[in-house]
């Protein structure tokens, strides 16, 4: 996309946010006083933002602003395109390359070191890095190619950081461009989440939880499905991710704690997570889009923000146990709908497959359970942090396509 057609489509979104905001208003006025639903129109427009919005976003990761994924709003975006050098600025081009090649350069196998299409990703952008100095910048057609967004490593890039938010037609058209330039497997690998980025922390599957062995469950009609979160009660303290920055007081919305600002996990956590004197202790793994495996404890945020990673399967078990006290589970899976309940080390979700969690709901079962509540949340795509559910209320999305990209759970004792 050349630089004049970037910034038609910036104004295009600009023109287009403000009269959505007045009518999404208007309708939000109208579904509270008198519970008339949002119109189909309203919708799809308001779907129709969201996917430009996030294309624009990528356009700019593309010619070099790497922060562009992390923007949040329509300002930050604007502010990031004032800084894109123009084409004809030679003095800026080869940093904007570069920034891009060191990206796809970032870029491995978790499973197999020397994967050939992917070393085929790397030679070619470890020739034009060593190159960037000699070539013409102005004419050379592999270096518009990057600056557009239209070359194949941009495609490689585009598909492992945001290939779950394309439609089938978008990835289909993608997958081919790559296929024709590195062939087939190297995208059959970013579809199974196996191209990740050195940066992010290694996809090594974790040992697995020292529970009640993973299998499939039966389903269990006892847990309570909501769609939509009732009164709760807050817990008194919010336990953020170690090492992340911690708000004096937790923001409040109808008086239930929500918890923002979470950075995303960097590295491998430890799973071992301080327990509150009083409060029982958990064990909660979750396997994200391209990090594969991670280990938490209770309380502690599982999962990213910001980075369009899809929680896509995640098992949970009392550590150390308590004697007749169960947590249950389940969730609901893109494309397959409301899982089984499970309990106790039970793996819900289905890792691999492109299928992202939408939402879930937990319960505690046993003879102990009235004694005790489990509280949870979640970040949503589009949503952020929503309000903390409790004791099988359900928490998330249904038929809108929207992903988890983390949850936190914790479990006290009744007071």
């Amino acid at each position: 996309m050349a630089t004049d057609d970037l910034q038609q489509y910036l104004n295009s979104l600009g023109d287009r946010y403000p009269k959505l905001g007045q009518a999404l208003e208007q309708a939000a006025k109208a579904l509270k006083d008198s519970g008339t639903p949002i119109t189909d129109q309203l919708l799809q427009g308001l779907i129709n933002y969201n996917r430009d919005f996030a294309n624009f976003q990528q356009t700019l990761q593309n010619r070099g602003q790497t922060t562009a994924l992390a923007a949040r709003s329509l300002v930050e975006l604007q502010q990031l395109y004032q800084k894109i050098t123009p084409v004809t600025d030679e003095g800026a081009i080869p940093q904007q390359v570069l920034s891009l090649l060191e990206q796809i350069l970032g870029l491995t196998h978790s499973e197999q070191k020397d994967f050939a299409p992917l070393q085929q990703a790397h030679k070619q952008a470890q020739q034009l890095k060593q190159q960037i100095s000699q070539i013409d910048l102005k004419s050379d057609p592999r270096v518009k190619a990057l600056l557009t967004g239209e070359h194949p490593l941009n495609i490689l890039l585009n598909l492992v950081n945001r290939g779950d938010q394309l439609n089938d037609e978008q990835w289909a058209k993608s997958a081919e461009i790559l296929e024709n330039a590195f062939g087939k497997s190297l995208g059959v690998a970013i579809s199974r989440g196996k191209i990740v980025s050195q940066s992010g922390g290694s996809t090594t599957t974790q040992p697995p939880l020292n529970v009640t062995a993973v299998e499939r469950p039966t389903a269990n009609p006892d847990i309570i499905i909501l769609e939509e979160p009732t009164t709760t009660t807050a817990p008194s303290d919010v336990i953020i991710v170690p090492s992340v920055e911690i708000n004096p007081k937790p923001l409040t919305i109808d008086g239930q704690n929500i918890v923002f600002g979470n950075t995303a996990i960097v590295g491998q956590p430890t799973g071992k997570a301080e327990v509150k004197p009083g409060s029982v202790g958990l064990r909660v793994r979750v396997h994200l889009q391209g990090l594969g495996d991670r280990d938490f404890g209770g309380g502690e945020y599982a999962g990213t923000k910001g980075q369009g990673r899809r929680l896509e399967a995640f098992q949970m078990a009392i550590n150390p146990p308590v004697p007749g006290l169960d947590i249950q589970y389940m969730a609901h899976i893109a494309q397959v709908g409301d899982s089984p309940t499970a309990s106790n080390g039970q793996m819900v979700g289905e890792p691999g497959t492109n299928r992202q969690i939408e939402g879930f709901a937990i319960k505690l079962a046993g003879p102990e359970a009235p004694k005790y509540d489990v509280f949870y949340n979640a970040h949503i795509q589009n949503k952020g942090d929503v309000p903390v559910c409790s004791n099988g209320q359900y928490c998330g999305t249904r038929g809108q396509s929207l992903r988890v990209e983390g949850i936190k759970v914790w479990v006290e004792p009744k007071k």
